[in-house]
């Protein structure tokens, strides 16, 4: 499950997303793979990114999206 702000993937691949509440936006690189599967590269580790949570992606203080993570 993939929602898009803007109605579509955005064109800035160079994002931060969180996976947690209060967590610090972290660095990462979006790949879109069809209209509704992404993923994501960190720059550094992630601690308990789990299944069945949320990726929220940023550009700066700008809600991009997010979708379920699956794996």
């Amino acid at each position: 499950d993939v929602s898009w702000v803007a109605g579509q993937a955005p064109t800035v691949t160079a994002l931060a997303a969180k996976t947690r509440y209060r967590q610090l936006d972290a660095p990462c690189h979006l790949t879109v793979h069809a209209t509704d599967t992404f993923s994501l590269k960190f720059s550094e580790p992630q601690w308990a990114v789990t299944p069945g949570q949320s990726a929220v992606l940023y550009d700066g203080e700008v809600c991009l999206g997010g979708g379920i993570i699956t794996s």
